[in-house]
């Protein structure tokens, strides 16, 4: 079974930020499913086996 959670760009945060967040993250096990813009906020599908 997997985990599934959404990560989202901060309001205002700068795109290099959101990258080294996500970046971060996905270091953590996480890894990117699918990727969309919503309004220009950044969101992004992240998955990982439990």
């Amino acid at each position: 079974m997997n985990n599934y959670k959404f990560f989202r760009q901060k309001a205002f945060e700068k795109v290099e930020s959101f990258e080294k967040r996500l970046h971060e993250t996905t270091n953590q096990g996480w890894r990117v499913i699918n990727f969309t813009s919503d309004n220009g906020t950044l969101v992004v599908m992240l998955e990982r086996d439990k």
